[in-house]
């Protein structure tokens, strides 16, 4: 690499909620990664109303007098929440703000300078929701600093298990995999976590022998990376996010690191398709380092 890649040490975790049960596992994995990383947390919950056209002049004052009633009501009711979800909040801090939640998620982490943002996702697949879908999809598209996703499962709800002993990193010896493992390292180092790196080789014309594209990627990876976490490396043949999804299964990993590139499509922007169909499919949370592209 030409440029040295700073290391990934969060000072301020984002956690946005609406106290769904989705949001409150999310929370608990912004909780671990705050207080492994010795970082401050907040808890953010963004409420929109917008005044019905007909509203006078002393209606829409009326209004706007309840309604920092029920945000100082709300603030009660984050703290509350907090503390019932979380126990102990220190270096935690509440915000109810008045906003769409996307936009006040994204407001958030620019104005306070939020090094990561956690948020639970259901995972549901489908391209039209990757371009259309939810609050975390919005947040993807258009933040410029990594993003935590939580997958949520009906099946487990907010009893499933909050740890990080195995993470799973894709790369493809580009400059956004390789921050991607920047990351990948300082999480495993945080948590003593096992780091799988794995190189997927695509063409089926490839002659590269495994033996060869295993040479290949140890070498790409930095040397000090090594002594800092119990790191291995892997090749597959194959499909990228088959072989990736497949991989976190088969190893049992409790988190992916994976790039994703903002690509304009239209008026808006979309990440790969690959990263897509990993946060889709995965029954893992994903971490996802953003870079900007063309």
């Amino acid at each position: 690499m030409e440029d040295k890649i700073e290391k990934f040490q969060p000072k301020l975790v984002l956690c946005p909620t609406d106290f769904s049960e989705m949001a409150t596992l999310a929370l608990k994995f912004g909780k671990m990664i705050s207080t492994g990383f010795e970082a401050r947390m907040l808890v953010l919950f963004a409420e929109h109303f917008d005044p019905p056209p007909y509203f006078t002049p002393s209606q829409e004052k009326k209004l706007i007098k309840s309604m920092e009633r029920s945000r100082k009501a709300a603030t009660v009711h984050l703290i509350r929440y907090i503390k019932e979800k979380l126990g102990e909040v220190t270096r935690t801090e509440a915000m109810v703000i008045e906003d769409r939640p996307g936009q006040a998620i994204l407001k958030t982490a620019e104005a306070r300078n939020a090094d990561l943002i956690v948020m639970g996702t259901h995972g549901r697949s489908g391209w039209s929701r990757f371009m259309l879908g939810s609050v975390t999809d919005r947040v993807l598209r258009e933040i410029d600093r990594p993003v935590l996703a939580v997958r949520f499962k009906e099946s487990e709800g907010v009893t499933a298990p909050v740890f990080i002993k195995k993470i799973l990193c894709p790369v493809n010896y580009t400059e956004l995999a390789h921050f991607a493992l920047d990351h990948a390292v300082a999480v495993a180092e945080c948590f003593r976590a096992e780091l799988t790196v794995l190189h997927v080789i695509e063409s089926p014309s490839s002659e590269e022998s495994e033996q060869a594209a295993h040479k290949t990627l140890c070498t790409w990876i930095p040397g000090e990376m090594h002594p800092r976490c119990n790191l291995r490396e892997i090749i597959r043949r194959g499909e990228s996010a088959e072989q990736i999804i497949e991989t976190a299964l088969s190893l049992g990993c409790d988190l992916i690191v994976i790039g994703a590139q903002h690509k304009r499509f239209s008026d808006t922007t979309v990440i790969g398709t690959t990263t897509s169909r990993v946060m889709q499919h995965t029954p893992c949370p994903v971490l996802v380092t953003i870079g900007k592209g063309k």
